[in-house]
């Protein structure tokens, strides 16, 4: 098949589809429509799909003319196939597998042996040393520390802020599927641990970023000041207070 237009538009339709698909996958296991081993091979199926997808979206890119390309700058263009990758990899993690084994590949040095404390908190170590350097390693760090411990409240709530910044420049379908992950991850971590600043804080954050929801953000934000946020994180929350309060008319 040659690349133009027409193929890359007929990939881009794929890649939404295998997407959309993970999704449906997960509601339908979630309500008992899927054993756990039909899950797990449908899931491994559409996750490596859409990892092939994704490369010959980026393949395909590449070799168009410019007049073909679409007008965005090919920084935009990266950082969207980065996006849809991590995307891909997060969803495919949200049961508790590792990211790393859905590539096939484990990072240097990973090990689950010993206590989940002892193998938790090396990788959260890592993770937060890498959050702003490179917030897709952080990412999938955090999923190996959720697939060791399903209810590690900061890992749910660091992974899905990560990707709610990844997702803040990417076009609505996406910024739909990150704030559906995101949320959830959230929502979960405060039921973990409602006294968890962190999580209300980056909920608000969220809301209003992602899904323009001010009231909803507010609330969140509240609930965040309430619980004493560290210096680090307040320093996220007061840089969109203001934002709110205007939305909101306030």
């Amino acid at each position: 098949m040659s690349d133009s237009p027409t193929n890359l538009e007929a990939l881009k339709q794929e890649r939404e589809f295998l997407l959309r698909s993970l999704r449906d996958l997960e509601q339908e296991h979630k309500f008992g429509d899927l054993d756990d081993q039909d899950f797990e091979t449908l899931r491994k199926d559409y996750v490596a799909r859409a990892a092939a997808t994704i490369k010959q979206i980026e393949s395909s890119g590449s070799t168009l003319s410019p007049e073909q390309r679409a007008p965005e700058s090919s920084t935009n263009r990266r950082g969207r196939t980065v996006l849809v990758a991590s995307m891909v990899l997060v969803v495919a993690g949200l049961t508790g597998w590792f990211v790393a084994q859905q590539s096939g590949q484990r990072l240097a040095g990973d090990s689950i042996a010993g206590s989940i404390e002892d193998s938790t908190a090396s990788i959260l170590s890592r993770a937060r040393a890498t959050n702003f350097v490179d917030p897709q390693a952080a990412i999938e760090l955090y999923t190996q520390v959720l697939a060791v411990d399903p209810d590690n409240v900061e890992a749910l709530t660091y992974r899905a802020w990560l990707l709610a910044l990844i997702a803040r420049s990417a076009g609505d379908e996406v910024k739909k599927l990150a704030f559906e992950s995101a949320s959830r991850d959230l929502q979960r971590a405060i039921s973990i641990d409602a006294k968890y600043a962190d999580a209300h804080c980056f909920l608000g954050i969220v809301r209003f970023r992602l899904a323009d929801d001010a009231q909803g953000a507010k609330e969140a934000l509240t609930v965040c000041s309430q619980n004493n946020p560290p210096a680090e994180v307040k320093g996220f929350v007061d840089s969109i207070v203001a934002e709110v309060d205007a939305a909101l008319g306030g």
